[in-house]
């Protein structure tokens, strides 16, 4: 909510953006001078000059880029150190120029990064045309044919009409230096010999140099020009014609101290790879982290799909959009299919590669806000639920446009204290956007995909996993800004300056603590604000106060862009509904991981109910050593035991009556059942008979249960004073008795249908003889089906010989249980395919 701290940080904003204007002239490069021109105008410009040069455009293909010569203004503010920006521009020194690249078209396959990289594949002629809309200088390539000629056979005839009727510099401000050319017309034999066609030659070349009086200003200190003699043979209507003239080899106006090369020297590239090696380095360890916290939290289903999904679409298709539209109005028209295709790929690949990064790193970071309850979460989660009408979003804007201005008066003081000075730089291949024609719709493109790349990655998920790793918020938040400056430092800043590494890094960390300290005490969408506000602000700079309409319109629209957030917040707050009226968000993933919580409780609750039904402790009676016990294969299982003694009127054991249940299936859809015929068997198994028993229950488990459950069980009915046992199977495995060392099987009377089958069936008993030594054992299918890691099955045939196996005459029941259950389980390497269930009776 906007209280005196809101006010404040509004002043300190209005404040940041003050002393950017007062301190503009000092580090802004563009201060006092705009982009005057269009690409368009430019193109036209270059386009109507070529036939002037002995050439027409129309067969070419063009590319024009903005440059911006820092070098040049790094070795001027060295000589000169009260040279600031706006004087180089009202002085017209040559700070920013229009580059025009004429070249083969459809001929390359290559992909490029530079303007240079394209001339030396395809390129003939370089034109750099100043901010005043004047040629400042031509460069041929060497290697490729160079298609100017300029008819005539005086050399500095030609040279005054190049330079005063169509450069327009007016050469009475210069003295010709090089007096050899003054009063010469060359003759035949300055020409180079054997070149016919439109060829040319550099065998031999002029060059013509003038520099300006003393006492002439605001025109370049000195003018150079160089030829070569060319002879053409020309075919007309079957008649052989020689024509004399000269093709351009190069052409320079220079101000004071301005080479005629502009590249950066060797020193600056070493900086310039030291700089990518250590920042691109740090990126991919960030990076690194991002893929593998956002992973981690996909497998743990920490994901909100829709958000996610949306995030990754809207960074690819704008990243892909922007750097299409850039390749399209650029370096296009130069490549083949292969190109095109080269092109299209990779540019494909960069925007699907950056948006899965977007995206893991919004994974990340909602995962980690959620866990720490960070401010504003509530206020991001209306809006993905299209709630835009908040009060507290509207306080959340306000407060980024403070930060904003605070972050623009930061980036000016800082770059001023260090004595650099502020560069466009929109993109990889430098300051692009002037060379889009659709420029207010890439503006908004890269600006809103860059701010939610930083602020999601470098500023909400770095200071999110510190603030998880180290308890002490404020070294982690000393921490997150010293990372968070380094990461701002390599990737998405727009805006950047002539300084060194060193001093980007310090530059960027400034604006990283307004940042962290927003991220802090206010949340995502005030830093997301904030930085757009920021580079927004800056990436128009070079458009404002141009004299051209066409330039001129991207400043004013994009102001009315950015003043209308600001509006919108203060009327969201005053009128808007506050979050609380949202209601609380819950995310899907937490939904289900509550309600997986909840299953997961509620199936330990039936373990527990399920394990409690059956016996706790084995009956003790003379004459009897019995132990049985369970072995879910999941947490709650369809099998069933059960013993119980009967007692005579006297208190004393007349019976042991024992039963194994299996349900069909696994989990809770076979342990309901198991419990439902449970109960059944409970009320009956104490006083009757075993075949009595199963008859009886058959019929409710058939209407209760479901037909495709199938209940096998054995019961069986020891009487202690006869020594008799009264066995009846519903389709169970068949019960083994083991005497005088021999196990075998109890064949049991049929039917032997499994329980519920049919309403009407009539179970039968078999009746043995126990005699004392003899081992009895009930069991359930899972002992004889376990599976071993091979896939090999225990086998019915093996339960047999593993009760001999077991000296059964002196272990206890509960020895001989424990030895049958730790060799099913080793058996099958403690992954029981089936519940398993044991009940061994020792007589």
């Amino acid at each position: 909510m906007l209280n005196t701290r809101s006010y404040i940080l509004l002043l300190c904003g209005i404040g940041g953006i003050i002393s950017y204007f007062l301190l503009r002239p000092y580090v802004e490069y563009y201060a006092s001078g705009p982009i005057k021109n269009s690409k368009s105008t430019t193109e036209q410009y270059i386009t109507e000059m070529t036939p002037a040069l002995g050439f027409s455009s129309d067969s070419l293909a063009m590319l024009t880029v903005r440059k911006q010569h820092q070098n040049y203004v790094k070795r001027l503010d060295t000589l000169y150190s009260d040279l600031i920006p706006a004087d180089m521009n009202n002085k017209k020194l040559h700070i920013q120029s229009w580059q025009v690249i004429l070249g083969a078209p459809q001929q390359s396959n290559g992909m490029f990064s530079t303007s240079e990289q394209l001339f030396n594949s395809s390129g003939r002629l370089m034109f750099h045309v100043s901010n005043d809309g004047r040629i400042i200088r031509i460069k041929e390539h060497a290697d490729h044919h160079n298609p100017t000629f300029i008819k005539g056979d005086s050399l500095l005839k030609i040279a005054n009409t190049l330079i005063e009727d169509k450069f327009e510099y007016n050469l009475d401000d210069y003295r010709f230096i090089d007096v050899a050319y003054e009063d010469t017309s060359f003759i035949l034999d300055t020409y180079p010999s054997g070149v016919n066609g439109n060829g040319n030659s550099n065998d031999t070349e002029l060059e013509l140099y003038w520099k300006r009086k003393k006492g002439t200003t605001g025109t370049p200190s000195e003018i150079t020009l160089t030829l070569n003699p060319v002879v053409r043979e020309i075919q007309e209507g079957g008649i052989l014609r020689t024509e004399f003239g000269y093709s351009i080899a190069s052409f320079a106006a220079l101000n004071e101290h301005e080479n005629f090369d502009w590249e950066p020297s060797q020193s600056k590239q070493d900086e310039d790879l030291s700089f990518t090696y250590l920042l691109f380095g740090s990126l991919f360890v960030l990076a690194i982290f991002i893929f593998s916290i956002g992973t981690r939290n996909i497998f743990k289903g920490k994901v909100e799909w829709r958000r996610a999904l949306f995030l990754f679409a809207v960074i690819a298709l704008g990243l892909y959009g922007w750097r299409a539209m850039y390749f399209m109005y650029t370096y296009n028209p130069f490549l083949n299919g292969v190109g095109l295709f080269s092109s299209f790929i990779n540019n494909l690949l960069f925007a699907l590669v950056v948006g899965l990064y977007a995206s893991l790193a919004y994974i990340s970071w909602e995962a980690l806000a959620r866990s720490q309850q960070q401010k504003q979460l509530d206020v991001v989660d209306a809006l993905w639920q299209r709630y835009f009408f908040v009060s507290e979003t509207g306080s959340g804007l306000v407060h980024g446009f403070a930060f904003g201005g605070i972050l623009i008066g930061i980036m000016a003081s800082l770059t001023y204290l260090s004595g650099e000075f502020l560069l466009q730089a929109d993109s990889q291949f430098g300051f692009a956007e002037p060379s889009i024609p659709i420029r207010l719709l890439t503006i908004n493109l890269s600006s809103w995909t860059t701010t939610w790349l930083v602020c999601i990655a470098q500023v909400g998920f770095v200071y999110s996993i510190l603030n998880h790793w180290i308890d002490r918020d404020w070294v982690a938040g000393l921490i997150a800004i010293l990372l968070t400056g380094i990461f701002i430092t390599v990737l998405g800043r727009l805006i950047g300056t002539s300084g060194t590494v060193f001093q980007d890094i310090i530059i960027y960390t400034g604006l990283a603590t307004v940042l962290i300290y927003a991220m802090m005490e206010f949340g995502l969408l005030t830093v997301c604000t904030a930085w757009w506000t920021y580079i927004v602000f800056y990436m128009v700079q070079p458009y404002w106060q141009s004299p051209s309409f066409e330039v001129a319109y991207v400043g004013w629209a994009q102001f009315i862009l950015m003043i209308l957030p600001l509006i919108y917040g203060f009327i969201s707050y005053r009128y808007g509904i506050s979050v609380s009226e949202v209601g609380e968000y819950i995310p899907e993933y937490e939904e289900r991981i509550a309600k997986h919580l909840r299953v997961e409780k509620e199936i330990e609750i039936a373990r527990e109910s399920q394990f409690k039904l059956m016996p706790l402790k084995p009956p003790k009676a003379d004459g009897i050593d019995v132990y049985g016990f369970f072995m879910p294969s999941f947490e709650v299982g369809g099998d069933y035991f059960d013993y119980l003694l009967t007692e005579d009127k006297s208190g004393v054991a007349s019976a042991l009556t024992m039963s194994v249940v299996d349900v069909s299936g696994k989990a809770m859809q076979a342990a309901m059942p198991a419990v439902f015929t449970s109960g059944l068997l409970l009320s009956r198994m104490k006083h009757d008979c075993p075949d009595e028993v199963l008859t009886d229950i058959s019929e409710p488990i058939f209407h209760r249960t479901d037909k495709r459950t199938f209940i096998t069980c054995v019961l069986a009915r020891y009487d202690l004073r006869t020594k008799q046992m009264a066995i009846a199977n519903a389709g169970h495995c068949r019960p083994i008795l083991k005497r005088n060392g021999i196990a075998e099987y109890i064949h049991t009377p049929k039917p032997s249908y499994p329980l519920g089958m049919a309403t009407d069936v009539k179970y039968q008993s078999e009746i043995i003889s126990i005699k004392k030594g003899d081992f009895f054992l009930l069991y359930s299918d899972g002992l004889p089906e376990a599976v071993n890691e091979k896939g090999e099955r225990f086998g019915f045939d093996q339960v047999p010989r593993l009760i001999e196996s077991i000296d059964t005459e002196n272990l206890t029941a509960n020895e001989i249980a424990q030895k049958i259950k730790r060799t099913v389980q080793k058996f099958s390497n403690y992954q029981l395919v089936d519940d398993t269930t044991i009940i061994c009776l020792k007589v």
